[in-house]
């Protein structure tokens, strides 16, 4: 279950999404990083793409996604290829 603080920072929009991958890619833990570098390089595959296709061209788990939608507050994968 979700508040209004839970999504209030959340980002709404692609170019939101972008800046904050962007800032904080370079503390993210290497396989995150690995993700934030290729939402960042093939969005369209990201907004497109179900979790296992793009996980297998992002060469990380499934799981991977997950953790690195949720470390940018989404509920999952498929909350942040809305923002895609």
């Amino acid at each position: 279950m979700t508040t209004d603080t839970d999504t209030a920072n959340v980002p709404k929009d692609f170019e939101t999404l972008r800046a904050l991958i962007v800032e904080r890619r370079p503390a993210l833990p290497k396989r995150l990083a690995q993700v934030a570098i290729y939402a960042l390089d093939n969005p369209d595959e990201i907004a497109f793409g179900t979790a296992a296709s793009v996980a297998q061209s992002a060469e990380v788990q499934p799981s991977t996604l997950v953790r690195f939608a949720q470390g940018f507050g989404f509920q999952g994968f498929s909350d942040l290829q809305d923002v895609f």
